[in-house]
């Protein structure tokens, strides 16, 4: 498992994970901010859900809203959702007890991510592991060390 921090480049599927970190990390954010303006970013509706939750009131939310609704959606369809539960049963026959247990978001944006032939922007353990399981290059926002 390697370890590659984004160099700003996309497209890219943004994890909550990577949302999270933009606010703490003043370079993860310019990284973010100038991939968002590109283009380059994308969401999907798990993703939203957690931003919205973590949203703080009503104008919390209204900036969530009207950041992801200028982006374009990595889809969590029927095919996704099927994926998603693939992914699983194949997680738990190839390891040890509880290999599939990862968080349902995780596995749905990795998911998502693959079926669009894009990369996952993360700042989460879990993504790199589900990346490398599915073949699909996962970046980390900011140096995890």
């Amino acid at each position: 498992m390697s370890t590659r921090v984004w160099d700003g480049s996309g497209p890219v599927l943004a994890d909550t994970s990577a949302w999270m970190q933009a606010r703490r990390d003043v370079k993860a954010r310019k990284l973010l901010l100038e991939a968002i303006e590109r283009g380059d970013v994308r969401w999907c509706w798990p993703v939203r859900y957690e931003l919205m939750v973590d949203a703080r009131g009503t104008d919390g939310i209204a900036a969530v809203e009207r950041t992801l609704d200028g982006l374009r959606e990595a889809p969590v369809d029927r095919g996704v959702q099927r994926a998603v539960l693939a992914t699983m049963r194949e997680l738990a026959a190839d390891g040890s007890h509880g290999a599939h247990r990862f968080p349902l978001t995780d596995l749905a944006v990795a998911t998502a991510a693959q079926h669009a032939g894009i990369d996952i922007l993360h700042f989460d353990q879990h993504l790199e592991r589900l990346g490398d399981h599915l073949g699909v290059e996962s970046c980390w926002i900011a140096n995890p060390s």
